[in-house]
């Protein structure tokens, strides 16, 4: 993984700006019908194709063009769930990063609606909008909606060729970063028919969050075996590693949607004993196979029976979801939990508010498998950008991305202006308020090793706007102020965060990567869900002895019945046809 994102990223690095589009004006607000941009009738390439949906003929497209008479797009607006309570719809749209676009570009949006971005508000509008045949100029789809969109006549086709054609060579550098897989999730019959916004996948790789200074109060060693772990959870839940005289702790936090990475999940462990829950992996027959029923996740079944048995986890976890089960680690009765990097921002930030000397630390997942364990990441397309094929200027959504690309990339005096306070005085940029937004996928891995490199030389100049608030974070715990630099320092600090974690996996070349990177299945659509609700019923009798890893492949044959053996041929299909 590690090679095949240096690779990509020098090629991307290298690559020159191709052959690009001319284009018609859309516009609102004053466009001629002939359209022109400085220069001529094409945007950046000083000829006109008249369509606006063509890349073919222009060249040398300039990707930071401004357009000579405004130009006015229609999209949706949907408001982030962190800023709802507070969002103001006036302050957002007219903020300066949209005047700077309209300065920059001469580009403006019209915002058809607001909704909250949320399954049951915007995506079910957006659902609405691509049934009537009403979409707006761009916006923002799903996997599922790209799938219905493409058996449509509703999107500009083209938009491939026009992203080759005007995209910045950062916004290439920042869509390849993940290698082909990226733009092949965006294809229908051989053509990119949308623009994927990508996130970073390796930020989701599981790790394990555990209590060093309990670890150091019972003079243990930090695992890395399974066999190790086990021992650790027998100390935490039976030598009062918190002190207060109590038979009160317990190994493990553990909720009930464990397959699902979060926080006091099972995915690492799973991981730890090679085995890849809701991921397509190599079959070691040239296809795919679902990781949720391979051999390898009778072992981790049998480990996680043991620890129920032996109460190293909640009796009642069935019940627990991820909220509840966080409640063992916010009240210092658990000292260890599988999960993510942003978990030091919650639930274990609360610890510390209730226990000053809680010291968790982030380590690699521990193996049971004699080789260091690999935590398992999808490709991360946070949403696909599709243009009406009406759109007469599908050019100026791959400028408004080269605008975001650019400003986000800010470092220095000059941006600081895009910056506004949150609700704690810090500075942020309000990445909440614009909607096409893509990102560097080693953004945060970056972060931290400026902040590390920082924190040892005394040199923060490398520190971007973004990092600074971490850095001061970590300079806060370092200075005493535990509580208040707990989240920065353990996310991304110099001493066992969880980018130290990623970074061992990066420098190590540990991640496995879902291979299964396109749109559901006609058959995933309609029966995925019926096999994952029995995934989770047997998982969770066997954890709970009510059922054995003796009927596993019982189990298996039940899974295919209920469609999984048809999913799996459709995956194929797909795997070998790439």
């Amino acid at each position: 993984m590690k090679k095949k994102l240096a690779l990509i990223l020098t090629a991307a690095m290298l690559a020159g700006t191709l052959a690009g589009c001319g284009g018609g004006d859309s516009t609102a607000g004053g466009g001629n019908a002939g359209g022109s941009a400085a220069g001529g009738g094409s945007a950046a390439a000083g000829t006109e194709s008249g369509d606006g949906g063509s890349a073919a003929g222009a060249t040398d497209a300039d990707p930071y063009f401004k357009y000579e008479e405004p130009v006015t797009l229609t999209s949706f607006f949907e408001i982030s769930p962190t800023i709802m309570a507070d969002f103001d719809q006036e302050e957002a749209t007219n903020s300066l990063f949209y005047q700077q676009l309209k300065e920059e570009a001469n580009i403006s949006i019209d915002w058809k609606w607001f909704a909250a971005a949320t399954a049951d508000d915007s995506v079910q509008k957006k659902s609405v909008a691509i049934a009537s045949g009403d979409i707006p100029d761009f916006m923002i789809v799903n996997s599922a909606q790209l799938s219905l969109l493409a058996k449509s006549d509703l999107i500009n086709r083209d938009i491939g060729e026009i992203f080759d054609a005007y995209a910045s060579d950062k916004l290439k550098e920042w869509t390849n970063s993940d290698g082909e897989a990226v733009l092949e999730s965006a294809k229908y019959d051989g053509q990119v028919i949308a623009i994927p916004m990508v996130g970073s996948s390796i930020d989701l790789a599981p790790m394990l969050w555990i209590r060093r200074d309990w670890i150091e109060k019972l003079g243990l060693t930090m695992p890395e075996t399974m066999d190790e772990l086990y021992d650790v959870m027998v100390a935490f839940r039976d030598q009062d590693p918190d002190g207060n005289g109590k038979d009160d702790t317990i190994g493990m936090v553990f909720n009930n949607n464990f397959l699902n990475a979060s926080f006091g999940d099972g995915v690492g462990l799973f991981n730890g004993f090679g085995a890849y829950p809701r991921a397509w992996i190599e079959d070691g027959n040239g296809g795919l196979m679902y990781g949720t029923a391979a051999e390898e996740n009778k072992a981790a079944l049998d480990y996680l029976a043991k620890m129920y048995q032996e109460g190293l986890i909640e009796q009642d976890f069935s019940s627990n979801d991820e909220s509840k089960a966080s409640e063992a680690a916010v009240s210092s009765r658990a000292g260890i939990q599988y999960g993510l990097m942003w978990n030091a921002n919650f639930p274990l930030n609360t610890t510390i508010q209730n226990d000053p000397e809680a010291d968790w630390v982030a380590i690699p997942l521990p193996s049971a498998t004699g080789e260091a364990a690999r935590p398992q990441i999808a490709l991360r397309v946070i949403g696909y950008v599709v243009v009406n094929k009406k759109c007469e200027h599908p050019e100026a959504v791959v400028r408004m991305l080269n605008f975001w690309v650019d400003k986000y990339a800010y470092s220095g005096e000059e941006y600081k202006d895009y910056l506004v306070e949150d609700a704690n005085g810090a500075l942020m940029f309000p990445m909440h308020w614009v909607m096409l937004k893509t990102w560097f996928p080693l953004k945060n891995l970056t972060i931290h090793n400026d902040i590390v490199e920082a924190l040892e030389t005394g040199d923060n100049s490398k520190v971007n706007t973004e990092g600074r608030v971490s850095y001061e974070d970590c300079l806060k715990y370092i200075d005493g102020d535990r509580a208040g630099g707990f989240s920065g320092m353990k996310t991304f600090g110099n001493d066992m965060s969880a980018f130290d974690t990623i970074g061992y996996y990066y420098d190590n070349d540990l991640f496995l990567m879902n291979e299964f990177t396109t749109a559901p299945t006609p058959t995933m659509g309609q029966k995925m869900s019926t096999v994952e609700d029995k995934i989770m019923e047997y998982y969770t009798k066997v954890i709970m002895g009510i059922e054995s890893t003796d009927t596993y492949d019982d189990f298996v044959n039940e899974l295919n019945a209920l469609g999984l053996d048809q999913i799996t041929q459709e995956v194929n299909e797909w795997y070998t046809s790439k």
